[in-house]
């Protein structure tokens, strides 16, 4: 057994001991807020951010990698699939987690292009929202399982579904400068794009035939 699929296997003993692990790692973010509260620093906020962070990472693995193992009956091979995007998901997250608490507690310098530093500003405040609009979806169909494999068998709902978040936050800058829109270059490009996005997003909706969908998600 390699390790991505020994990999697999622990997110799914993780998930099987989700009574006493929820509670524990909600606990904890508990604590962390009190800390916070009783001696407000940077420190104390990252604590809160990591304690959460691993609280949703928890249930998105129970959700989603494991729902998706548990529907193929546990066959080696769909582990191993997820074991490895699951491994290098939360490694490319966590790093660049830990990357951005670094640079705002003042550990490593900022990166020297200005844009990267623009970018990771913008995305900040919007990752808590990115994240729960990912969760909704799965954790809803987690108590309908029936008619969350319908859906998902009729129509290719994460690529929509993704897609259109994605046009969502593409739009967001437009929609909060549309009085200045066609001063900027870049919010006109974001605009076109955001747009194209939608429509490219909402065909396999009503045309939800493969070779469609193939040629949309390329």
């Amino acid at each position: 057994m390699d390790f991505f699929t020994k990999f697999g296997f622990i997110l799914i003993n993780l998930w099987k001991r989700k009574v006493l692990v929820l509670p524990i790692l909600f606990g904890l973010n508990l604590l962390s807020w009190i800390y916070f509260w009783i001696r407000p620093s940077l420190l104390g906020f990252a604590l809160i951010i990591l304690t959460l962070a691993i609280f949703l990472t928890v249930i998105f693995i129970g959700v989603i990698p494991v729902a998706i193992i548990e529907e193929n009956n546990y066959r080696v091979d769909v582990v191993r699939s997820m074991g490895l995007n699951s491994f290098v998901s939360l490694i490319v997250i966590y790093a660049l987690f830990i990357y951005v608490s670094l640079i705002l507690m003042a550990v490593i310098k900022p990166p020297p292009l200005l844009i990267v530093m623009m970018a990771l500003l913008f995305a900040l405040p919007l990752t808590p929202f990115v994240v729960l609009a990912v969760l909704v979806p799965p954790l809803v169909g987690y108590f309908m399982k029936a008619r969350w494999r319908s859906l998902r068998g009729r129509i290719p709902f994460w690529g929509i579904y993704l897609g259109l978040l994605s046009a969502l936050i593409l739009l967001l800058l437009p929609i909060m400068y549309f009085r200045v829109l066609f001063v900027s270059v870049s919010l006109v490009d974001s605009f076109i794009m955001g747009g194209v996005v939608t429509i490219l997003s909402l065909i396999p909706l009503f045309y939800p035939k493969p070779f469609i969908c193939k040629v949309l998600g390329l």
